[in-house]
């Protein structure tokens, strides 16, 4: 008798080409681009951190050119500010489920700047000219609370502050240094924005916002591996039936339909050509076609007798469909940390936290108005 192939199936597998398209494509191939994207830009940002902490040599003299000079923060002589960041925010609440909540959106960012100077570790006294365009890589650890549903959030660089400061250097008349000769303007370092960019001033060594963001890319590299490797784990029966496994012709020994709670099974018991013999589920349709004592055609795994299954084909559970939310998930929750996590400097602020408005005041974060400062450019 010839062996049967039509409709034989396990039950509620998949067909062969959804199966691979499913295990190999999304879950296996889908996840490891994933994985191997982020880490190609942890690697970037490695690299970034590597380049930055070499661009900066502690001993190196003085020179004009691109430079990074790292000193304490000295205001210029009657200067109330060097750099100095506001964010403002407008608040609001929300209630669910009788759980209050708030978030703070930044609605205006104002920066005033000011020519300060760093004390190098020469003894030099740098003159710093940023403009307002600056970059400020600093702590936003002022707060000034307007109203209820207004505060503003600062960042400033105070004096005896350690910052790294990256430009171009010149010599130029300096305003405060001691002169040598009564006509004469003394002469000292400069410090002004790099062709073509804008100033960066950091409270921080150089490369460690990078190394920050090179560890975040690596946990979700790895998080994706890990989810790939659980995922083909959890299907490995599939995997031994295609590497291990061999289409044979198996004989139909029994034929038995049970009760399992609200669920009934049709299970089929066949012997393999090795006399070895293994049991799977099919429909009830093909079920209701099947015979004792005739031939069909089957995978089978002679080692592992439980992941042998009916049908000439590779073939994986329906379960296999989780592989599309699971990539979509993880894929958007990357992309959705990613720019949450950016510092923020490099994003528009918003900050949500427990509670109502009117708990977070205290009495010392009210204030009556934002001071405005003077602007001053350099």
């Amino acid at each position: 008798m010839e062996p049967r192939i039509w409709l034989l199936v396990s039950r509620y597998h998949l067909d062969a080409g959804l199966s691979s398209l499913l295990v190999d494509g999304v879950a296996t191939a889908g996840l490891l681009a994933l994985a191997a994207l982020a880490l190609r830009r942890s690697r970037r940002q490695r690299r970034a951190a590597a380049q930055a902490e070499a661009s900066f040599r502690p001993g190196a003299a003085l020179a004009p050119g691109e430079a990074v000079v790292v000193g304490t923060v000295e205001r210029e002589q009657g200067a109330d500010v060097a750099v100095r960041v506001e964010v403002e925010q407008e608040g609001s609440e929300s209630e669910t489920s009788g759980v209050w909540s708030h978030q703070w959106a930044e609605s205006g960012r104002k920066v005033r700047v000011h020519p300060f100077y760093l004390r190098h570790a020469s003894g030099a006294r740098i003159r710093v000219a940023p403009g307002e365009d600056v970059q400020l890589v600093d702590a936003l650890d002022g707060m000034i609370r307007v109203d209820l549903t207004r505060r503003v959030r600062v960042a400033e660089l105070m004096p005896g502050e350690r910052v790294f400061a990256i430009g171009e250097l010149r010599r130029a008349p300096d305003p405060e240094a001691q002169a040598q000769g009564y006509r004469d303007q003394a002469q000292g370092y400069l410090l002004v924005p790099p062709r073509g960019g804008r100033m960066l001033l950091s409270s921080e060594p150089l490369g460690e916002r990078f190394a920050r963001r090179a560890a975040f890319h690596k946990r979700w590299a790895v998080a994706a591996a890990v989810a790939s490797l659980a995922f083909n784990m959890a299907f490995a029966a599939f995997h031994a039936r295609r590497w291990l496994g061999e289409t044979v012709d198996a004989r139909v020994t029994q034929l038995r339909e049970s009760e399992d709670g609200d669920h009934t099974r049709f299970e089929v018991t066949m012997r393999g050509e090795d006399g070895a013999a293994f049991s799977d589920e099919v429909s009830q349709g093909a079920f209701a076609r099947l015979r004792e004592g005739e031939t069909v055609k089957a995978r089978q795994v002679p080692s592992w007798s439980a992941a042998s299954a009916i049908g000439p084909d590779v073939t994986a559970h329906s379960v296999a469909y989780a592989a599309l939310p699971l990539l979509g998930v993880i894929a958007l929750a990357y992309l959705i940390r990613a720019h949450a996590t950016r510092p923020w400097y490099e994003k528009k602020l918003i900050d949500t936290e427990n509670g109502r408005l009117a708990d977070s005041l205290s009495s010392a974060q009210q204030a009556t108005r934002r001071p405005e400062g003077n602007r001053s450019k350099p």
